[in-house]
């Protein structure tokens, strides 16, 4: 055979192999890297595991890169298992040639001969242990080359590599056996983590330690030969036991985690906003909660970051391992009655508008509006009343009496017009009082926009969303602002001092039928939300946001930080004296037209006139007429109470809690117009205002004109 023969059979050779191998890459594409989909690690803003979840067939990895590795770790990798791995094409011919010469010599198998490429190969696709196996794990070992690079291959080995049961991956591995991340290892670990993958089932530290001990010497020995450890590091490590410290699988913020995994199905990795320490004490707090809640009882609360809009901590039940309280029900986005939560934007959108300031006469008094006839909780109505107490109280005519002006329609409207979207068939009075659906996040998002300049914007839960954040206005800053302060005057219901002195403004509420329970508050950075109820939606007689809520809000503040940034009063924001039963400014009405004055929050000045029940401006400095005549017929004592003849303080009331360290002074104001002779701790002062940094403790303040006085009790502190 001439050599021009020869080399035209070996180029038909090398064509036959070449097409041969273009058709079987062709029906023999590389199959999916994570066939069972993704195993998916929740992780807080520290990078602390969340909650952890396997893929389909219950394997858990956590998905690192070769930079989350311990070098030695992937030094000795190299070394043990594939030191030409960078140099190969997939397949190294001479670890393949001695495996084949050890399996001619002793009859079974010594060395397997297998690249790294090509156990990744194998683990993605398992093949019989056969010459054809084989001759199939060389052609995926090629395939991968050919596909992904170096690194991706490594990366693909560092996460599938089985570690014994249900673990995958490095990272899974070195959680379980050692409680540490793969950086953390020591060269000990490492070692051992290097050969276990070899037979895991028959390797595995917790079950089998001398045969661990063994293996892991047999890749210390290696390692020493190979002089990546000197000879006394070798003769002290091997005579080491192996330290093993496994951790518990993490479970915070479990149902966040869930609906994220749900989110996004194939992530590998998601790094949330989550506040790691404040969720820990978060998930303590509830589980303390349980204890004073009724039966099957639960409760929810979330945490805002308000400058970032971050969800800094998520509790979607009460106990996630009591079961009887319906633990794995997510009430955080469970739609449910809001009560009277949404009250304070019906009352700032009133501002908005012009209808009101924060001291305008509203109407407390049996009412009519086409059919619906609110009632209070107690059943009883207060008659006059002003804006910043009717919103305080949570009296539901004046509430209806401003939503009825504004309409329902034009509410919803502009809370839709920012994603604040409500559950109900059509726009009626009732949402003001609770007659519609929302999620507890909706209401934190939407309590937000009150320390945010009246902007809505959305929440963020992933570190690596934009962080640009696209806000909406949905208040003016002038009414979020007044609104704020108007929530924020308003002693805590049977609280001692908070822990941490800031100021909150806040809301509660309780829906239908005694189902639900809410309290909403909002400091300087941050706004807490909480839901307590049966997730079944059966009732708890006898409860109500105040008592059930409202606390457990308050103990969720206590948990966090000092408030940093200050809210800016908007220039146009100013006090107003201004008179009833006008609701007009002293200086524009003639001043026997004036039955009782009072210092108002008004934008721009504006002092809109009072309002009838149904929402007309009144055209005469007289008092409403149905007003008039509901105080004339059945409450004379109203009328006495706004008369000359009785006072009452308006600035303040007893049991509030003033701090220096946020308000230098207060005006005092009353329902008298003048002559008021004004005391504090029974001594006389002579300018109706408290310089708070002349008293502290508990300080009573008197307001008298002739014989008749009122004294309010308030509580100042440094």
């Amino acid at each position: 055979m001439t050599f021009k023969k020869t080399l035209l059979i070996a180029a038909y050779t090398c064509l036959l192999i070449v097409m041969g191998a273009i058709v079987w890459h062709t029906n023999n594409p590389l199959p999916s890297i994570y066939p069972d989909g993704p195993a998916t690690l929740i992780t807080a803003s520290n990078q602390q595991t969340l909650r952890s979840f396997g893929d389909k067939q219950g394997v858990h990895r956590y998905h690192i890169t070769p930079k989350e590795v311990h070098p030695f770790y992937l030094q000795a990798l190299l070394h043990y298992e594939d030191r030409w791995f960078y140099s190969h094409y997939g397949v190294n011919p001479f670890s393949l040639l001695r495996a084949a010469g050890q399996w001619v010599r002793y009859g079974r198998v010594i060395s397997g001969g297998s690249t790294l490429t090509m156990q990744v190969a194998r683990l993605i696709d398992p093949h019989s242990r056969t010459i054809a196996g084989k001759l199939h794990q060389i052609a995926r070992a090629i395939q991968l080359e050919w596909h992904y690079s170096k690194e991706e291959i490594l990366t693909f080995y560092l996460n599938l590599a089985p570690f014994g049961g249900n673990i995958e991956g490095v990272a899974a591995a070195a959680n379980k056996y050692f409680g540490k991340s793969p950086l953390l290892l020591t060269k000990n670990e490492a070692a051992l983590l290097v050969v276990l993958p070899q037979k895991p089932s028959q390797y595995r530290p917790d079950k089998y330690p001398v045969r661990a001990i063994a293996m892991r010497n047999k890749v210390l020995t290696r390692l020493y030969q190979g002089g990546l450890i000197s000879t006394e590091q070798h003769s002290l490590m091997v005579q080491e036991q192996i330290n093993l410290q496994p951790s518990r699988p993490a479970v915070l913020a479990p149902l966040l985690s869930r609906y994220l995994k749900m989110r996004y199905p194939n992530a590998h990795k998601l790094h949330t906003t989550i506040d790691y320490a404040l969720q820990k004490r978060l998930s303590s707090l509830l589980q303390q909660t349980s204890q004073r809640l009724p039966h099957k009882a639960s409760a929810a609360l979330v945490i805002l970051h308000n400058p970032s809009a971050e969800i800094r901590a998520y509790q979607g039940s009460v106990d996630f391992s009591d079961l009887s309280r319906f633990a794995h029900v997510d009430m955080v986005r469970a739609t449910r009655s809001p009560g009277s939560t949404l009250k304070p934007f019906i009352y700032a959108q009133a501002l908005d508008l012009g209808l009101i300031h924060s001291q305008s006469l509203l109407s407390d008094i049996p009412a009519d509006f086409d059919g619906y006839k609110p009632q209070n909780l107690n059943g009883t109505f207060s008659g006059p009343i002003s804006a910043q107490r009717a919103l305080q109280q949570s009296l539901n005519v004046p509430a209806i009496q401003l939503l009825n002006r504004i309409t329902p329609a034009r509410f919803e409207q502009n809370l839709a017009s920012a994603g604040i979207h409500l559950t109900h068939q059509h726009a009626n009075l009732s949402v003001g009082l609770g007659g519609t659906g929302t999620q507890l996040l909706t209401l934190a998002k939407l309590y937000r926009a009150l320390a945010s300049q009246g902007r809505v914007a959305p929440l963020k839960v992933l570190s690596h969303e934009p962080s640009t954040i696209t806000s909406k206005q949905i208040l003016s800053p002038q009414s979020s602002w007044i609104t704020f302060q108007m929530l924020s005057t308003q002693s805590a219901p049977d609280r001692v001092v908070p822990s941490v002195r800031r100021k909150i403004a806040w809301k509660t509420g309780t829906s239908y039928g005694y189902r639900d329970f809410w309290a909403v508050g909002v400091s300087h950075d941050f706004t807490v939300a909480v839901w307590v109820g049966r997730p079944d939606a059966s009732p708890m007689l006898g409860y109500l946001g105040a008592t059930q809520a409202a606390p457990l809000m308050f103990d969720a503040f206590d948990l966090l930080p000092p408030d940093r940034q200050q809210l800016v009063q908007p220039d146009s924001v100013t006090h107003t004296l201004i008179c009833w039963p006008s609701g007009l400014a002293l200086a524009h009405i003639p001043k026997e037209k004036c039955d009782s004055q009072h210092q108002a929050m008004t934008i721009n000045q504006m002092t809109p006139p009072s309002m009838d029940i149904y929402g007309d401006f009144t055209t005469t400095l007289s008092w409403p007429e149905k007003l008039s005549h509901w105080m004339g017929s059945k409450h004379t004592h109203h009328l006495d109470s706004a008369s000359h003849h009785t006072i009452a303080i308006t600035s303040v009331r007893s049991g509030q809690h003033y701090y220096r360290s946020q308000i230098g002074a207060l005006p005092l104001t009353s329902t008298h117009a003048d002559q008021v002779s004004w005391f504090i701790n029974h001594k006389p002062i002579e300018k109706p205002e408290i310089a708070l940094n002349q008293y502290l403790g508990e300080t009573t303040i008197s307001a008298c004109v002739q014989s008749q006085c009122d004294k309010q009790t308030i509580y100042i502190h440094p």
